[in-house]
């Protein structure tokens, strides 16, 4: 058995994260520790990753209830969440079970059937066909299992029956049944408890007791339970699901910072009683909210959504994901042109770095090559520290930015003005680079997609570079201006020039 342990009085090799004295109702699992670290809401710290097996783990996501239409606040919970398995997989080589549930059966899809005069079902596949091409467009990998609720109801039903006879969840007179949370002593363990919770009424006997199961009503979908016709709660849908899969034990839990308090609260409380257990996730992790400015979250209740198609159709997904890198995971992010335009730039740094370390290779030197230690150095320094931070509750932003520097020190090698040639290192940084980006996700894509062939833009980029050089000679303003219109007029179709006094590069927006 665990025992409930204060995270300071374990000895560990990086306690500098971990708040000293702080007692929480966090478990630290027995197991093999990872070397990673992770913010959970029951300590409200960092807390060391620890697996049962230290190559494999389990993750759960809370996945769309499909009425509508995807938006960007989805993309960039589902983005994040994306990079963060990508970091266990591609960068810590663990072996990422990964399951989403999708909600199919629910007041919303059946209110939206209704108005359309449909079927509850062809709604629900409907936008679940829409939400995949979503996270496709935005190179958002699909989880192995996807659970949908229809799919699962007799093993709801089972759940629900199990923890009725555990004495924690109580049947109505109308044939909902309930949790009981008046029994569940740790109730309230991911979030302190504000003034939340529907009053009590004939039904429910306490404020704080949710729906497991909710009694037919007539013209909605139901299903035949021993205790009554109806349907499930919204919450026990996932524990039932996730238990189906992964049993009494579940590595990482993922979703919204909007579900922590509800919806994960009452998938612990109903999970632990139902396997008998003090906890079933050992981490929970909430993505913060994508925010306009001067607005709260992005919500179809507030009427200030983009759509994900509409966000692609002036930003590269790329570009979205590169803002997502940038920014830390748990806490909100705010949708503005200066932040895509800024991502854009971050992520041009790097194509261009990639595409002039590309031409400093393959000039027309006539020396031989040599090593730079020096930069040699810098290399193994970043590949370190950016090993370091991401095991740091997954700082990507810090990664950029190393990179970014790594990029700095290196384009002032390539730039001198010398007999020197160091082909080696920049080789090695440029696939360092390429290899890390690539790991979160990035395509890093320089095929056309305006139709225009690649080999036409380089005669078109290399023409102009002779003639600004010519103009820059000659000091013809005319001439520069002339070159100016037609990087703009490129960048207008998406191609980015980048103007060198060596040779020129691009690439796409």
């Amino acid at each position: 058995m665990r025992k409930i342990i204060p995270v300071f009085s374990r000895k560990l090799s990086h306690v500098c994260s971990l708040k000293p004295y702080k007692e929480t109702k966090w478990m630290m699992p027995n197991g093999n520790p990872i070397g990673a670290y992770v913010y959970n809401c029951v300590a409200d710290q960092k807390v060391p990753v620890i697996l049962n097996d230290p190559n494999i783990a389990t993750w759960y996501s809370c996945g769309p209830t499909v009425y509508d239409s995807a938006h960007l606040g989805h993309a960039s919970c589902y983005v994040k969440i994306d990079i963060l398995q990508r970091i266990l997989k591609e960068f810590l080589k663990i072996k990422l079970v990964t399951a989403m549930g999708v909600t199919d059966i629910d007041d919303k899809i059946i209110n939206k059937a209704k108005e359309t005069n449909s079927d509850f079902r062809i709604v629900a596949k409907q936008y679940e066909h829409e939400f995949w091409l979503d996270m496709a467009s935005l190179n958002v990998e699909k989880p192995l299992i996807v659970a949908r609720v229809s799919d699962h109801v007799n093993s709801i039903e089972t759940f629900i029956h199990k923890i009725i006879e555990s004495g924690m969840a109580y049947v109505t007179k109308d044939g909902s049944v309930y949790f009981d949370t008046e029994k569940y002593n740790a109730y309230g363990k991911l979030q302190k408890m504000q003034d939340a919770g529907e009053p009590a009424d004939q039904y429910k006997r306490n404020k704080m007791d949710f729906a497991l199961w909710k009694a037919h009503k007539p013209g909605e979908p139901s299903w035949k339970a021993s205790w009554g016709e109806g349907r499930p709660g919204w919450h026990i849908e996932c524990s039932a699901m996730v238990s189906k899969f992964f049993g009494s034990q579940l590595d990482f839990h993922a979703g919204g910072i909007d579900l922590q308090f509800p919806h994960h609260e009452n998938e612990e409380a109903q999970s632990c009683s139902f396997h008998n257990t003090k906890q079933w996730a050992n981490y929970w992790i909430h993505i913060g909210h994508l925010q306009l400015k001067g607005d709260n979250k992005m919500s179809k209740s507030l009427k200030n959504t983009i759509s994900i198609p509409q966000m692609l159709s002036q930003h590269s997904a790329d570009t979205f994901r590169m803002a997502c890198l940038m920014s830390n995971y748990r806490y909100p992010m705010e949708y503005s042109d200066e932040l895509m335009k800024t991502a854009e730039s971050v992520l041009n740094k790097f194509k261009f770095f990639l595409k002039d370390a590309y031409n400093y290779v393959n000039n027309n030197a006539t020396e031989n090559g040599d090593y730079k230690y020096q930069i040699l150095d810098s290399l193994q320094s970043v590949e370190e520290l950016n090993l370091e931070v991401l095991r740091s509750d997954f700082d990507t932003a810090s990664c950029i930015n190393n990179l970014l520097n790594l990029v700095i020190k290196t384009n002032r090698v390539m730039k001198l003005e010398n007999s020197e040639f160091y082909p080696i290192p920049v080789l090695l940084i440029a696939e360092y680079i390429t290899n890390v980006l690539t790991k979160f996700g990035l395509k890093l894509q320089d095929s056309s997609e305006n139709g225009v062939p690649n080999n036409l833009i380089d005669t078109l980029v290399e023409f102009r570079h002779t003639v600004r050089l010519n103009a820059l000679n000659r000091k013809d303003k005319e001439l520069l201006n002339a070159c100016d219109i037609v990087r703009d007029k490129m960048k207008a179709i998406k191609v980015q020039i980048n103007d060198s006094e060596k040779t020129p590069s691009w690439v796409l927006k």
